[in-house]
Order: structure tokens, then C-alpha cells, then sequence
């Protein structure tokens, strides 16, 4: 009797130190993949940073540069005109009434439009009528009895899949 209690300990202290040999190598190869991994954070983390010094580097010499030609174009301002913007808008194509343009001097102007001579922005407003009054609600739900997709609609109504997919899906009933 006692001889198999001792091989049943035997047996029990082989496949528990077998059990600590597997959980070891599994601990082991973690604790590989974690070093790892810490590694190339660490690259990364390295990489970034250059990369931020860099582009800090270039912004400082950018606005040096910027400094410099701001100072050569105060000195150029101050022997030529004072430079003016212009700002034009035309009504609708109907009326075509115009309104008077609007002037501003130097010092009204932001530091970042130092030498500006001229600028004239035209906006043109048009009224776009629909088809027959008709909202493009409406519309797309007419085309989906007339048996068409939600991609033929959306592409003949100019909105987007999902729009006329969703439009469709809450005015079903």
C-alpha cells in the first residue's frame, strides 16, 4: 500500500512540476512579448519626437522668415499708397442691382494682410427654383413607387444613399 502511495506522489510532483514548467515558458514568452512591445514604444515615442522637433525647427525659421518680410514691407508701405479692399457683391441674376463697395484703410486691416493692394471678391446669388415646386421628399418617394433604387434616386436628387435610404424607411407604412 504504501508503494503506490508513493508513486501516486511521484505521479502528482511530476505533472506539477510539468504544470510550473508550461506556466513558466508561457510567463517567459509574455514577459518577451511585453519587453517587446515596450521596445517599439519607445521607437515610436523616439521617432515622434524628432519628428516634432523638426517641424517646430521649420515653423521657427517660417516665421522668421515672415518676421523679416513683414519688416521689409512696413518700410515699402510707408512710401507707397495706402492700399485699400474692395468688396463687391452683385445681387441675383434678376435684379442685377449692385451695392457700393466697401472701402477699409491700413489700419483697419489685420496684421496678416500687410501689403495688400487690392481685392475684389465678386459673390453672384442665384435663386434655384425647384422642379414644379415639388420637395425633394416628395420626389423621392414618387420615384421609389415608380420602382426605382435608393442609388438612382439619390444620384437623380443629388443627396446621399443614406439620406433617401432613411427617408424612405420612415415614410414606409
Amino acid at each position: 500500500m504504501t508503494t503506490i502511495l508513493l508513486l501516486i506522489s511521484l505521479l502528482l510532483h511530476v505533472v506539477a512540476f510539468y504544470f510550473i514548467v508550461v506556466l513558466y515558458s508561457k510567463y517567459s514568452t509574455i514577459k518577451d512579448l511585453a519587453d517587446s512591445q515596450r521596445d517599439l514604444l519607445e521607437e515610436a515615442e523616439q521617432a515622434l519626437t524628432s519628428f516634432l522637433i523638426e517641424i517646430k525647427d521649420e515653423n521657427e525659421k517660417l516665421l522668421q522668415n515672415l518676421e523679416a518680410k513683414g519688416l521689409e514691407n512696413s518700410t515699402n508701405e510707408q512710401d507707397e499708397k495706402k492700399s485699400k479692399v474692395i468688396v463687391q457683391s452683385r445681387g441675383n441674376a434678376a435684379s442685377d442691382t449692385k451695392q457700393e463697395p466697401a472701402v477699409f484703410t491700413d489700419e483697419e486691416l489685420p496684421q496678416y494682410l500687410p501689403k495688400v493692394d487690392e481685392i475684389e471678391d465678386i459673390i453672384e446669388i442665384n435663386n434655384f427654383s425647384q422642379k414644379n415646386n415639388i420637395s425633394f421628399e416628395i420626389e423621392a418617394i414618387n420615384l421609389h413607387e415608380k420602382g426605382h433604387t435608393v442609388e438612382q434616386i439619390a444620384k437623380k436628387l443629388n443627396k446621399g444613399k443614406t439620406e433617401i435610404g432613411l427617408l424612405l424607411k420612415f415614410r414606409q407604412k
